[in-house]
Formats: structure tokens, C-alpha cells, sequence
């Protein structure tokens, strides 16, 4: 019984050590150039400080649902700005976090904006070329095969469709006269 109790105890405390979150390489070299000039217990209270405040500052960035090449910027960037001050670094995360959150939604919006700008014009073009196609002189037949070929050859795009039916009316009629 005391060999169990032995042995799971050492267990546990092999899993405890083993589940503390690894620092990188040089982050790890930061904080122990920063914590040089202290002696004792100073510096393992301030050697757990700086890790855990970049500990919590990883942790919010994987939190925020970003990816890790932006992560991995943002990081650079805090790094660039304050160094091995990491717990200046995990003061001004939500800013960076927010100011990214923020781009992207400006960008969503713009691509929304473009994107309904399109279909707007495709609308628009869509009806200039049932316009066209019912004002026509050139027979039906003709008209069609010129509508398919237009289809054809810009199947998504109205616009594209309308240059290529008036431009194919235009040289039926030249070729007519």
C-alpha cells in the first residue's frame, strides 16, 4: 500500500512538473538577462512575474480566435515596442488585439461594400442587356446566338455580357450594310 501511495505521488508530482507551459527559447533568455541584477527570492518572484504576465498574454492572443501568423506579428510588434518588459507587453495586448479585431472588420466591410457595389452594377447591366437584345434590329435567331456567346464567354459577369452583345450588334450591323 505505502509502494502505491509512493508511487502515485510521484506521479503526480512528475505530471505537475511536466504540464508547466514551456517558454521559447528566447523569451526564456529575456527574462533571465532581466532578472540578473536580482538576488534570491527577488529574482524568482520576478522571473515568475515576467513569465507569467507572457504566459497571460499568449493566452489572450489564443483566446482571441486569431491566427498565428498574425499572432506571431503581434507578438514581434510588442516585443519591438517594449522588449523583455512583458507585463508592460500584457498591458497593452488587448490594444493590439483590438486594433486587429478592428482591421479586419474594416476590411469585411469594404469587401461587403464592394461586392453588393458589384452585384448593384450587375443588376443594372442585366437589365441594360434585355434592353438592347428587345430594342435589336437583327433577328431573333442571331440575337440569341449572341446572347449564348456572350453567356459563354462571361458567364457571372453582366457588364462584360452587355459590352460583348452591343460590340457583337455593332459588327453585325456594319457587316450588314
Amino acid at each position: 500500500m505505502r509502494k502505491l501511495i509512493l508511487i502515485s505521488c510521484f506521479a503526480l508530482s512528475v505530471l505537475s512538473f511536466a504540464a508547466e507551459a514551456k517558454l521559447p527559447e528566447n523569451v526564456e533568455n529575456n527574462i533571465r538577462s532581466a532578472v540578473s541584477n536580482y538576488s534570491g527570492s527577488e529574482r524568482r518572484e520576478n522571473y515568475d512575474w515576467l513569465k507569467d504576465s507572457y504566459l497571460e498574454m499568449v493566452d489572450r492572443l489564443d483566446k482571441a480566435g486569431i491566427p498565428e501568423i498574425d499572432k506571431q506579428t503581434i507578438i514581434k510588434r510588442l516585443e519591438a515596442m517594449y522588449g523583455a518588459n512583458y507585463p508592460k507587453q500584457l498591458a497593452r495586448v488587448n490594444d493590439e488585439i483590438n486594433d486587429y479585431k478592428g482591421l479586419v472588420n474594416r476590411i469585411r466591410e469594404e469587401q461587403n461594400a464592394n461586392q453588393q457595389k458589384a452585384e448593384a452594377q450587375n443588376k443594372k447591366s442585366k437589365e441594360e442587356i434585355a434592353s438592347i437584345l428587345s430594342s435589336s434590329s437583327i433577328p431573333k435567331a442571331e440575337l440569341n446566338r449572341i446572347e449564348e456567346n456572350a453567356k459563354a464567354e462571361y458567364p457571372d459577369d453582366y457588364t462584360l455580357q452587355k459590352a460583348f452583345i452591343k460590340g457583337a450588334i455593332k459588327t453585325y450591323n456594319d457587316l450588314k450594310k
